[in-house]
């Protein structure tokens, strides 16, 4: 990680000790690392490191401890850089708030926040470590919402670019993969992140559940789905993941796998092969009529877009206008001025303004199977968009503050 500086061990002695008293030299031995001030335990990576064998399922080896400490305090680091700018925004989180999430925590693991509390004290884990984790993720997700959440604009052209690829992508092979990426940026954190990714594999192959390693050793954005990233074209995936994805049979975990950017671990939870590229595409598709008078209406309701899923609600909107379930039928088997309509028009969005004698109309594309593979509708695509993009804001942010920020670590 490019922080701005790290010390060795004796350096941070040297500087902590000095001339303090013994309980002051006491006091620095138990200090793991400092953020801008702000000091870090040895207890609070302990607690951290706890916290995450716990959640993952993993046995307390010696050698998970050394990597969930390595983690935990990273982890911590990077919380107590969240902390530290969100308070420079005014931003805080009520204990009500934290309580929700807790409630939330507690039922899926089918207990209450009484008998969570409990299981984490079985542990040895103190609740305000969850709690100081809790509050960090909600305020960081509140400031960066706030920055980038109206901010972020997904274009037409990007929706549509994106569908055409998952329909171009669906004669390939499709794979449903899981993932664990642990970032890298120098030679010494990819021995570093390969052997903690060995160490993880180990614990999953004494069955310690993959969805739950995700979820507290995972970097990646799909961490908070148990690392699932659902179904995904084989040329989707970076060339590294790719060449292994080809090899894995469903229920088999790869090897750690070295990228650009850091190590991956990948699941193959299902593979199936690409449609045949005979297969007419089957379209679900909705028209919507109005007077000539009502053109313009109509050309707003069209420009909105918003998919299928309300349309009896904005059409009722516009007067005169009736909806018409056109059902679902193979493109190969619509009418030839149908199919030109339709041709190019994204999942979601609808076909140009047409004019017949008094009446105008348009219509609306609801779902589309290309080739055989369910290609989401506009709606689901730009919600992906939207959080790559506000996923990779929040990283971009963080990272600067890592680089600007005076960071003495212990080694």
């Amino acid at each position: 990680m490019n922080w701005k500086h790290v010390f060795t061990a004796a350096a941070v002695a040297s500087a902590l000790v000095g001339a303090a008293s013994p309980a002051q030299a006491q006091l620095a031995e138990g200090v793991a690392a400092i953020v801008n001030d702000n000091v870090i335990s040895t207890f609070d990576v302990r607690q951290r490191a706890n916290l995450l064998i716990t959640s993952a399922g993993l046995q307390s080896t010696p050698e998970m401890q050394q990597r969930a400490r390595a983690q935990a305090l990273r982890d911590l680091i990077d919380e107590r850089l969240q902390i530290q700018e969100t308070a420079t925004f005014d931003i805080h989180v009520t204990p009500a708030e934290i309580d929700s999430r807790l409630n939330d925590i507690a039922r899926s693991n089918n207990t209450d926040v009484a008998g969570f509390n409990q299981q984490l004290a079985q542990a040895g884990i103190s609740p305000s470590t969850l709690r100081t984790q809790i509050e960090a993720d909600l305020a960081w997700n509140r400031l960066i919402a706030g920055l980038y959440g109206t901010r972020v604009r997904v274009s037409e052209q990007e929706i549509r670019d994106t569908q055409e690829r998952i329909a171009a992508n669906a004669t390939r092979p499709q794979y449903q993969i899981s993932e664990i990426f642990l970032p890298a940026d120098s030679p010494a954190e990819f021995d570093e992140m390969e052997q903690g990714a060995l160490r993880l594999l180990q614990e999953m192959q004494r069955g310690a559940p993959f969805p739950a390693v995700a979820r507290q050793f995972s970097a990646a954005p799909s961490a908070v789905a148990g690392g699932d990233i659902g179904w995904i074209a084989s040329s989707e995936l970076a060339p590294e993941l790719q060449a292994v994805a080809e090899r894995l049979q469903a229920g088999q975990v790869s090897l750690p796998i070295r990228t650009p950017t850091g190590v991956y671990i990948i699941a193959m939870r299902d593979r199936r092969a690409g449609a045949d590229p005979g297969v007419s595409s089957t379209v679900t598709l909705r028209q919507v009529s109005a007077p000539a008078a009502q053109q313009s209406a109509l050309e707003r309701l069209q420009s909105r877009g918003g998919g299928c899923g309300d349309l009896d609600q904005r059409v009722s909107a516009v007067n005169g206008a009736q909806t018409v379930d056109l059902g679902q039928a193979r493109e190969a088997d619509l009418s030839p001025a149908i199919r030109t309509r339709i041709n190019g028009v994204a999942t979601g969005s609808a076909t140009p303004i047409a004019t017949d004698g008094g009446t105008v109309n348009t219509i609306f594309v609801c779902a589309r199977q290309a080739g055989g593979g369910a290609v989401p509708d506009r709606n689901e695509i730009e919600g992906r968009l939207r959080e790559q993009e506000l996923a990779m804001l929040s990283e971009r942010y963080l990272r600067n503050l890592r680089r600007e920020a005076t960071i003495i670590q212990r080694q």
